[in-house]
């Protein structure tokens, strides 16, 4: 009789403390803010050359994307990344604080530019890879 009250005690020690870990482990989650929030933007610009120019340089093309930090707070290494192409790192992004790549060509053709920008803390995804081109579909 005395070693099944151990095992009941024992038993009954045993489900009071896996009762009480999952009471404190299933404390509800808070949803934070973000503490930045980095947004991609881009584009392909085609344009007539201005006066002043050489003749060779009749049409101009400009390819850029930029990473803005958006957020309250400074962004830790961020990267901004064309997809094959170059690569621009900041430590740290404070808010309004933007990374650029940006490329001239001459004359105008069909382009695109398109990446992605990462940083060591998350942040809202959605933002973060674009794709821009200067074709219409008509």
């Amino acid at each position: 009789m005395k070693s099944f009250v151990k095992r009941a005690a024992v038993a009954a020690a045993a489900a009071a403390g896996i009762a009480g870990a999952s009471v404190v482990g299933a404390a509800p989650a808070q949803a934070q803010p973000a503490p930045f929030d980095l947004a991609i933007s881009g584009g392909v610009d085609c344009q007539w050359a201005r006066p002043g120019q050489p003749w060779s340089d009749l049409w101009t093309m400009k390819r850029w994307m930029t990473v803005t930090n958006n957020g309250p707070g400074p962004a830790p290494n961020v990267t901004l990344q064309e997809f094959f192409g170059e690569q621009r790192f900041s430590p740290e992004l404070k808010p309004g604080q933007s990374l650029t790549i940006e490329t001239m060509w001459t004359g105008c053709w069909p382009a695109s530019i398109s990446g992605y920008t990462a940083s060591s803390l998350i942040d809202p995804l959605y933002n973060n890879v674009g794709f821009w081109a200067n074709i219409e579909r008509r």
